[in-house]
């Protein structure tokens, strides 16, 4: 196998394969159930290098607690592998408490900045409305209603919330994308409240077209139920934006010793007074340009390669950093 080869493989003795001549497997979100497929059962003998899963968000805060098939496999990989690597989402945290789940580590993710697209604390040109980019999936457990549901949005918090800043005067707009299982009845909400002119929809974007829309925008609307931070925050923060999210704060501190600068609100009062603070422009750009530092500070390739190098080594024995022992 080459450096940098990609290969896609099609079934399971394939993968046997080429798993064992590997020092390590990295599987996300119980990824390595399905590559075994039949021989998952046998995965105690298969001869298989260290495992680490990297769970990802609805199967750490949602499929560890389902009484079925798929549930009953994915705790029993979690308890197969050799690091499970968890986000801070409060759900998961619960989860990783009363199931017991071993072998957990929280890991600074290191993320690949778009700089073509963010520039230098790149900001839109002054207009005379606020724009606001809505990106995340339209989702508040109305079509989606699953019994151990909590990756929900919240979005028709901010809608509210928004129409009303809306009323009280506040000349704003709103990208939104037409995405999520309740988008349809987003659609409906904005028109009974009277303020579908100030929201533009748009299609799901090309990487290419959603930075652009990150750089267009005053701030980004993020979620306001999950309590932790995804892709979209990170993306728009390492361009230099404000984001409006929920972030339950004492989960952040395990990883992090200092919040993370965004306009952190949840309930639909706490977004309004936060969209009414987006009035002040100035403040705005102080808290992009403060949350670019951070993210730099914090997810950057060189800030946190070394904490996951570390696991490597321990998990295969193959040394890549010196520790400054012999």
């Amino acid at each position: 196998m080459k450096d940098n080869e990609i290969i896609t493989l099609q079934d399971e003795i394939s993968f046997m394969r080429i798993a064992r001549r590997c020092r390590l497997i990295i599987s996300f979100s119980g990824a390595l159930i399905s590559a075994l497929r039949s021989l998952w059962p046998f995965r105690l003998f298969l001869g298989l290098p260290p495992v680490v899963n990297i769970a990802t968000g609805s199967d750490i805060t949602e499929l560890i607690l389902e009484k079925n098939l798929s549930g009953t496999l994915y705790r029993q990989y979690l308890k197969f592998v050799d690091l499970n690597w968890c986000p801070l989402y409060p759900y998961a945290l619960r989860n990783i408490i009363e199931k017991r789940v071993p072998n957990v580590v929280f890991m600074r993710y290191p993320y690949f900045y778009e700089h073509q697209y963010g520039g230098d604390d790149q900001f839109p040109e002054k207009r005379e409305k606020l724009r606001f980019f809505h990106p995340s999936h339209l989702d508040w457990k109305v079509q989606d209603r699953g019994r151990y549901r909590n990756s929900s949005k919240g979005n028709d918090r901010f809608i509210r919330a928004f129409a009303r800043a809306v009323r009280s005067g506040l000349e704003a707009e709103c990208v939104i994308l037409d995405r999520g299982p309740d988008r349809d009845i987003a659609k409906d909400l904005i028109n009974e409240l009277g303020v579908a002119d100030r929201f533009i929809w748009k299609a799901p974007l090309s990487r290419q077209d959603l930075f652009a829309e990150y750089a267009q925008a005053d701030v980004v609307i993020d979620q306001f139920d999950v309590g932790g931070y995804g892709g979209i925050t990170i993306e728009a923060m390492s361009v230099g934006k404000p984001v409006m999210i929920y972030l339950q704060e004492n989960c952040l501190r395990l990883l992090y010793p200092e919040p993370m600068p965004v306009l952190n609100c949840r309930s639909e009062e706490e977004i309004y007074a936060a969209i009414m603070k987006c009035r002040d422009r100035e403040y705005l750009q102080r808290l992009g340009r403060e949350a670019k530092a951070w993210v730099f500070k914090y997810h950057d390739w060189e800030t946190c390669l070394d904490q996951f190098l570390f696991y490597y080594t321990l998990l295969t024995g193959h040394k890549v950093v010196d520790y400054g022992v012999s």
